[in-house]
Order: C-alpha cells, then structure tokens, then sequence
C-alpha cells in the first residue's frame, strides 16, 4: 500500500497535478485515496529522500518549489557523473546492455510515447550505463542525483521540443558507446544533463550562461 501511495503521489507531482507549495494534508490524503494515515506518512517520507517533498517544522509537509540555485548545483554534479559513468561504461558495457540501449532509444522516438512512458524508459536507458560503468561508488551517486532530479526532469519534457531534443541526445550518447569512443560518450552525456538545466532554468527566467 506505501508503496502504491507513494507512486501515486510521484506522479502527480511529477506531472504537476500537485503543485510546489501545496501543502500534502495526510488527514485529506487519506481520505482521497481511501487508505488510513501510516502508508501516507510513509510514503511522504520517501519523497522527502528523493527531493519532492519538504517537511517545514509545525507547518507540515509540502510540494517543493523550483529553485533556479538548485537546478543548476543538481544538474551541474549529475553532468559531472553521467559523463564518468558514460566514459567508463563505453570499455565495459556489455553486448546485451547495449543492445537494451539500442531497443530503449527505439522505444522512446516513437511519435505516441507519452512523458510518463518517457521518464520511465529514459531512467532505463540512464541505469543501464551507470550499471555499465562497473563502479559502485559512482553508480550509487549517479543514482542518488538522478532521483533528486525527478521533479525537474518531468517539468523539462512539458518544454516545447525537449522530448524531441532529448531522444536526439540519447542517441548521440548511444552512438558513441557503440563507437567506442569514451571521450564523446563522456562529452554527450554531460552536455544531455545541462541542456536540461538550460531549458528549464531558462522557463524560471535565468538568462545566463550554463
């Protein structure tokens, strides 16, 4: 039941159904949902960890808001560790993995993929090079910030054109995999994570330079 809870609440965040700031009530949570208050306040926690969720000491639990700062401190270290995992997965991924790789980008360039499909394919097609890349430590961090990116990332695929802009990013970062070149896996991996940063910061107003 958390658990159902809990992808519940993600998506709606994720999709903006729940909007940054709105306070999450788990008396009224329970009561839409029509389940009782613990899986709630389990599964609230749990966005808490991932970053969509903040407690505010006597005020209760709420739907972050966006801040440009940490668009741009998130995307910056997840740029810095999809290149590493790209450019060591590119000498260690295996044939099957790349492979899922070609049947993910596939997958996700066809005209009637909706965005919830997308995120969904898209953690795969990133999971599967971290896993590649054959280091624990970085995995383990890859994985920590791209979950901290959730809410940022679904907000980027509303931008006119990114869902289309993306898949041509994950195939460049495929094609050099495939070539065996580490330096431009590494290169379109990090570009792939601030692009993002870029059309999302620019859609709060940032007109600098990323």
């Amino acid at each position: 039941m958390q658990d159902i809870v809990f992808e519940t609440l993600r998506d709606e965040i994720l999709t903006g159904e729940l909007q940054p700031g709105v306070l999450l009530n788990t008396l009224s949570l329970s009561s839409r949902l029509g389940v009782s208050r613990t899986p709630i306040r389990e599964a609230l926690n749990r966005l808490v960890s991932i970053g969509l969720v903040e407690n505010i000491p006597h005020r209760g639990s709420f739907v972050r808001k966006l801040s440009v700062e940490e668009v741009l401190e998130v995307y910056y270290i997840r740029a810095a560790l999809a290149g590493v995992c790209a450019r060591l997965a590119t000498k260690r991924i295996t044939e099957t993995q790349k492979k899922q790789l070609i049947e993910l980008c596939d997958a996700m360039e066809k005209p009637d993929e909706d965005h919830k499909t997308m995120l969904q394919k898209n953690f795969q097609f990133h999971n599967i090079i971290f896993q590649a890349a054959h280091s624990p430590r970085v995995e383990s961090l890859a994985l920590q910030y791209y979950h901290q990116s959730e809410q940022f990332r679904a907000l980027s695929l509303e931008l006119p054109g990114r869902f289309e802009e993306a898949c041509r990013e994950h195939r460049c970062i495929l094609q050099a995999i495939l070539d065996g070149d580490n330096d431009s896996a590494e290169q379109s991996s990090r570009e792939h994570q601030l692009n993002t940063a870029r059309r999302i910061t620019k859609s709060l107003g940032y007109k600098d330079d990323i």
